[in-house]
Parts: structure tokens; C-alpha cells; sequence
């Protein structure tokens, strides 16, 4: 039983591996042999080895053939059992066996059958295939299963004319899927790609009367083509008619017109514009006329390629559908009476444009009643035939008046005299603009008066207490309705130069006895182009000296009288005037020379007048002592001596 089991399930196994074979009679024959190892003395407790042949003739029946361990020779040679091998069977190879059918085994081995349908309607009997001589097992496996090859696609395709275009076609024996169509315009190199599936395919918007190069292909799903055959290779699309073109609306102010042709390259205008395509239609081209085509017409020629017929459309350039008021050029007024000038359409004859202005308080005027320097916003109302068309036009603007000021100055020393004139070319109506004034300055800024005499087309300010030898700017500020104007005039003015300030303090030294040196400091205005010094030495009023000017307050005078009094004065200079004098007193030393000398003339003189009376007294003394008699004579002849005139010495 448990050897019944093994043979059923590698009956099984083999079954499905199918190999087919062919008898000689043509039938097909499923042949599948499993062999098993031999059994030996030390195997015999293993499932006899069975050989099962599966044959498909009909009617096809499977035969289950044991061949018992004692019917194999012990002396072939097999592989150990370790899984099924498929091997040939050879018919030269016998084995003697006991062949046991597989409906005689017990009722749990059911006989194996494969019916099929027969191949061939005469073998209509059933036949037992029993087991077959063993072979020795060679380990080979014969393939007898075919490869299956799908066949190609096959495609082709006819092509025909519609209007603005072809029509692809493809033929019934054509393979199902997804095509592409490739075609080229004549004289160009790049091709236009159009994926279509189904059976026809239509091709539009292209040019009138052209001639295009045209292929199929059929694409897989692993997008390979295969091209497909046709005879019509070369195909040119036919002549574009009047009733092709039809006017467009795509965008307001251009003219449109619209086809299913491409007409890009078949219309030229009369004006020589490029048509561009519209923004919302790829079958529709718009032409924008120029400014100066408003109030004409515009004729557009259509040509259909290289075919002969052209046919043409006129549009009328109307006010009301192509003027656009952005476009309008428009001139500002300049000068007063005031004037806007607008650059209408050329051909537009009965068009004007009527202005109403609004100044920066909301008041509303007339062109007519505008005043200068004064900010205008103005509408134009646009009117063809005197009747208004509903279109406006905005323009802003301010009159300046182009306005001159020509200024003229006369300077003194502490003063300045500043007169002006006010002229403009565009605005010859000065006189009468009451709210046109003038301002005057001068900076620095100081503490000066100003008074003024001034009108609208001039005047005079005259400045005073001003610094002398002071650079000012002067500026006449024109104003309208209070309000400062860009037109100012400026004038630099100097004033004259004019006396330098005191010198606040003079200081005196005596180097020697007879000499005296003065010096000052001065941080105050020189009011003039220089800044020098000088000073003059006086004794009682009278001068004694003068020293030039010099950069440096330091002054020195020599060889003055010992032991006197003098004045000196000294002055700021500017190179015009001289500042109020800063007078001092200076005074001189004694001689300490002389008067050693006349010290020393003294002693001598006093020093010989000793002696002699000395000597004098020694000689009348000598006398006394001789002659006692003769007193009266030496009292005598001592009184002459005393009355001897003495000389007279200076120092």
C-alpha cells in the first residue's frame, strides 16, 4: 500500500510536466518515465520501483506498471533515491517483469485515465500502453515543448483632403492600438507629432495650398513603432476660399478675423502691421491699426499659398470702436491764455476736445480762467460732430510763467541796496496778476533792517546795519497766493570794509635803560582784506616815531633819552582803515654808565683837593715854625689861596 501511494504521487508529477512526442502514425503522445533505484538486500523494505507511461493516443488511458524489487537485475546501476528523474526510455532495453495492471490493484488505487479530444478522428479505440524495457538512467532531460511567437502588427492607412487639413484612415486589417502621425511642412525641417487611436484621425489648421510630407506609426505598449505602409506620402492641402474667413471679436480695438486655416502667413494689411494671435483662440488673428488709420479703412489680402487666388476684406477704423483716449497725445498749457493742445487722429476731422479743470481746492474752471502756479487736474471730453462719444481723456499740469528775475545790488559798509526786475515769455500778462508778490532776504542773518518797494513786475530792498566786509546772499522769493514759487533769483553781495575794531590791550617792557618794546594781542573783526599792526612813539605830543605795519603785534624802540616819559599809540589795520589807537605810557631808566664815570671823576677831584690842602697846611705849618714873627704875612698869604678861582667839573 504505502509503495501504491509513492507511485500515484510521482504519477502525478510526471503528468503534469506534459512532454509531447510524436509516434509514426502522427499522433501526439505524452511519454514520461520515473524510474527508481533498484532495491537491493538493504533497501528491500523500500516501494518497488514503478514505470508509468501516459499515452495520449485515443482512446488516451494511463497505465500504471509496478516493477517489483526481485525483477531488477542486481547488477544495474542507478542513482540513490533522492528526487524524480526524468529520463528517455529506450525500446532496446529490456527488463522481465511481472506486469501488474493498475485496475487490478485494490479499490483505494483508482486507475489514472487522461481523455482528451482525438487528433485524429480514426483512432477511435482505446489503447493500454504497458511498461516498456528499462534503461540504464543517462541523467538527460529531452525538451519537447515549442516557443510560441506573436505575430507583428500590421498597419496602413489611407489619406484624403478636408478643408483646412487631411483625414487619416486606417484600414480594417490594421492592428488595434495607438498611432502617431508625423508631417512636415514643405521647406521645413522639424515635424508636427499627433498621437491618435481608433481608426481615423483628422489633421487641421494647416496652411492653404501647401504641400506636407505625412507617416503613420504603430506604438506598442513598450512605445516601439512600427511604421505603417501607405502610398500617399506627400499630400498638399487645397485652396483657401472667401467664405473660409470669417470676422472675429477676440480683442476690443483690433481687427480679428478667424479660420480653420493657419492664416498667419496668408493676410498682409494695408498699413503693413503683423497680425498677432489671439489670447483666447488659436484660430483667430487680430491686427492693430495705427493711431493715425482711425476715420479709414483698413483692407487686409488673403493669399491660399501657393496657389494664384487672393481675395481681399475692408474694415472701417471707426472713432466709437478703435480710438483709444490713452493713446491721444496731449500738450500742456505753458503760458496764459492758457491752451491744452490734444494730437487727434489726422484723417478725424469733426473730432474735438472740450476741458474742464479743477484746481486744488475742488473749484471748477474754464481753460480760459486758469491762473499761473496752481496745480490743475482737467478732464477732456472727446466729441465727433459737436456730439459727445463717450470717451475721456485726463491730463495734469501747473503753468509756471517761465518767470525771470534779474537782480542788481549796491553795497556800502554797513548797507545794501538789492533791486530786481521780473519778466516771462509766457506770460506777458504780469501787471495783472494781483496775487503775484516778492520776498527779500540776505544771509547770514543779522540784525539789520529791510525796507522794500516792490510791484509785480520789479522792485527795490534795501538792507541795513549790516557787517561791514561781510559776503551776504540776497534772494528775491517770488510767491502767488502766498505761496513760495520755483523761480527764485539770488545774488552774493559784499559789503564795503570798514573800520577794524580797538585794540583791546597793549603791553610794555624795557629790555635795556634806553630802550622800549610793546606787544598786543587782538582776536577781534579786522573788517577789511588785511589783518596788520602799527605804532607811533610820541614825547610831549610831538612824534619821535613810526613803525610800518607788520602781521605781528610787536613793536621796539631804541635809543631813547634815560629817565623819560613817552606815549606810545598802536593800531589795527586792515589795508583800508586804521582802528581807533590803544594809547599807552612808557618811560626810560637812567644811564648806569655816565654815572659810574662821573663817580669816579669825583673821587679824583676830591681825592687832589685833599692833597693840596693837605700839602698846604704842612707847607704853612713848616712857615709857622720858621718865621713866629711874620704872622701877618702868613695870614695873608693864606687868604689869597683860598680866593684861587676853582674849576668846574660835570658828570
Amino acid at each position: 500500500m504505502a509503495g501504491l501511494k509513492i507511485l500515484l504521487l510521482w504519477a502525478g508529477i510526471i503528468v503534469m510536466a506534459n512532454c509531447q512526442s510524436t509516434d509514426d502514425s502522427g499522433s501526439t503522445t505524452n511519454s514520461v518515465s520515473a524510474t527508481l533505484p533498484p532495491l537491493t538486500a538493504t533497501n528491500a523494505a523500500l516501494p518497488s520501483g514503478t514505470i508509468l507511461t501516459v499515452s495520449t493516443l485515443p482512446p488516451r488511458t494511463m497505465t500504471a506498471t509496478t516493477v517489483m524489487p526481485t525483477d531488477i537485475s542486481a547488477t544495474a546501476h542507478t542513482p540513490p533515491v533522492t528526487s524524480p528523474t526524468l529520463t528517455s526510455i529506450s525500446p532496446s532495453a529490456e527488463l522481465n517483469s511481472t506486469t501488474t495492471s493498475a485496475s487490478a490493484a485494490s479499490p483505494a488505487n483508482t486507475p489514472i485515465s487522461n481523455t482528451t479530444k482525438p487528433t485524429d478522428p480514426q483512432a477511435n479505440t482505446t489503447q493500454s500502453q504497458t511498461s516498456r524495457p528499462l534503461t540504464t538512467p543517462n541523467n538527460t532531460v529531452t525538451p519537447t515543448t515549442q516557443a510560441t511567437t506573436k505575430a507583428p502588427p500590421q498597419c496602413s492607412y489611407n489619406v484624403t483632403t478636408i478643408t483646412s487639413g487631411f483625414r487619416i484612415d486606417m484600414m480594417t486589417s490594421s492592428t488595434p492600438g495607438n498611432y502617431t502621425i508625423n508631417f512636415t511642412e514643405k521647406g521645413r525641417n522639424e515635424p508636427t507629432v499627433q498621437p491618435f487611436s481608433g481608426t481615423s484621425h483628422e489633421i487641421k489648421h494647416l496652411r492653404p495650398c501647401t504641400e506636407y510630407e505625412l507617416s503613420v506609426a504603430y506604438r506598442d505598449d513598450a512605445s516601439n513603432e512600427t511604421l505603417c505602409t501607405s502610398t500617399q506620402s506627400k499630400m498638399k492641402t487645397t485652396r483657401m476660399s472667401e467664405t473660409d474667413i470669417k470676422e472675429g471679436s477676440c480683442m476690443p480695438g483690433y481687427v480679428c478675423y478667424q479660420s480653420d486655416w493657419d492664416i498667419s502667413s496668408s493676410l498682409s494689411t494695408s498699413n503693413n502691421i503683423s497680425a498677432v494671435p489671439c489670447k483666447s483662440s488659436n484660430t483667430e488673428l487680430c491686427i492693430k491699426p495705427n493711431y493715425n488709420d482711425i476715420c479709414t479703412n483698413l483692407t487686409t489680402t488673403f493669399t491660399s499659398g501657393d496657389c494664384a487666388n487672393t481675395f481681399s476684406r475692408t474694415k472701417s477704423i471707426t472713432v466709437a470702436d478703435f480710438l483709444d483716449p490713452n493713446e491721444i497725445t496731449q500738450k500742456p498749457p505753458t503760458g496764459l491764455p492758457a491752451e491744452i493742445e490734444a494730437e487727434l487722429p489726422e484723417h478725424c476731422t469733426d473730432l474735438t476736445v472740450d476741458y474742464t479743470c479743477q484746481d486744488e481746492l475742488g473749484y471748477i474752471k474754464n481753460v480760459s480762467e486758469l491762473e499761473p502756479f496752481t496745480h490743475y487736474s482737467c478732464t477732456g471730453h472727446i466729441k465727433n460732430n459737436n456730439v459727445p462719444i463717450n470717451r475721456a481723456t485726463d491730463i495734469k499740469f501747473m503753468i509756471n510763467c517761465d518767470l525771470t528775475i534779474t537782480t542788481r545790488s549796491n553795497a556800502a559798509m554797513t548797507s545794501i541796496d538789492l533791486t530786481w526786475t521780473a519778466t516771462s515769455q509766457d506770460c506777458p500778462v504780469l501787471p495783472g496778476l494781483p496775487k503775484l508778490s516778492y520776498d527779500c532776504s540776505c544771509v547770514p542773518p543779522s540784525k539789520h533792517k529791510l525796507s522794500a518797494d516792490k510791484s509785480q513786475t520789479g522792485g527795490m530792498c534795501r538792507f541795513t546795519g549790516l557787517d561791514p566786509f561781510t559776503m551776504y546772499k540776497c534772494t528775491v522769493q517770488p510767491k502767488y497766493n502766498n505761496e513760495e514759487v520755483d523761480s527764485p533769483s539770488s545774488v552774493k553781495v559784499q559789503t564795503d570794509p570798514g573800520k577794524p575794531e580797538d585794540i583791546p590791550h597793549v603791553d610794555w617792557t624795557n629790555p635795556e635803560h634806553n630802550v622800549v618794546r610793546v606787544s598786543c594781542t587782538y582776536g577781534k573783526r579786522y573788517n577789511g582784506p588785511k589783518k596788520e599792526y602799527t605804532a607811533h612813539l610820541y614825547y610831549n605830543g610831538a612824534p619821535q616815531g613810526e613803525k610800518p605795519p607788520v602781521k605781528h603785534c610787536n613793536f621796539e624802540f631804541k635809543d631813547l633819552s634815560y629817565l623819560t616819559e613817552y606815549e606810545v599809540k598802536v593800531f589795527a589795520f586792515n589795508g583800508h582803515h586804521y582802528s581807533n589807537p590803544t594809547e599807552i605810557t612808557v618811560t626810560t631808566s637812567y644811564n648806569s654808565k655816565a654815572l659810574i664815570g662821573c663817580l669816579v671823576v669825583v673821587v679824583i677831584i676830591v681825592s687832589v683837593a685833599s692833597a693840596v690842602v693837605v700839602y698846604k697846611i704842612y707847607i704853612l705849618w713848616r712857615k709857622k715854625s720858621r718865621n713866629d714873627a711874620n704872622d701877618d704875612m702868613v695870614l695873608e698869604s693864606t687868604e689869597d689861596y683860598v680866593n684861587v678861582p676853582q674849576h668846574e667839573h660835570h658828570c
